[in-house]
């Protein structure tokens, strides 16, 4: 019997042996099998030709169960993006509050400005000197959140 026609598929003949357990060789039976492992055309035509007992029908379906599953985890995943996200704004207008960033923005322009900029070198230590008790007076503040037990101790 000839297996494969000249496309190579399955001819009808030896799909209808294979399913109905006809005359096939051992060889033969292994080589359909596996060229419907990887032919969808040739699955196909041997799923159309099967009788209906044979195609079994889940016992029940997992649509009910899977998309709810589905939503839960596309949910944990955005409040998980949304927390990260709150976190970041959270720091960044705790930074705004303390004013490390207006610190920053004055100090840029100033440097920017060359005809300024001969003026603050000479007076460096100076600056030095301001910006450091600047520095202590916005570390206090930011410590001071943190001291609930002191506060209470007080």
């Amino acid at each position: 019997m000839n297996t494969f026609d000249s496309g190579g598929h399955l001819t009808d003949a030896a799909l209808q042996a294979f399913l109905s357990g006809g005359p096939l060789t051992e060889l033969e039976r292994l080589e359909i099998a596996e060229h419907l492992d990887f032919c969808d055309a040739c699955l196909l035509r041997s799923m159309e030709r099967m009788p209906c007992e044979v195609l079994l029908t889940p016992a029940h379906s997992c649509q009910r169960t899977l998309w709810p599953r589905i939503h839960r985890r596309s949910a944990r995943e955005l409040a998980g993006r949304i927390a990260t996200a709150a976190a970041a704004i959270a720091i960044a207008a705790s930074l705004w509050c303390f004013n490390v960033f207006g610190g920053l923005v004055t100090g840029s322009a100033a440097l920017s400005d060359s005809a300024l900029s001969a003026l603050r070198q000479a007076d460096f230590p100076q600056q030095a000197q301001q910006f450091d008790r600047t520095l202590d007076a916005r570390f206090a503040r930011l410590s001071a959140l943190f001291e609930f037990g002191e506060e209470a101790a007080d």
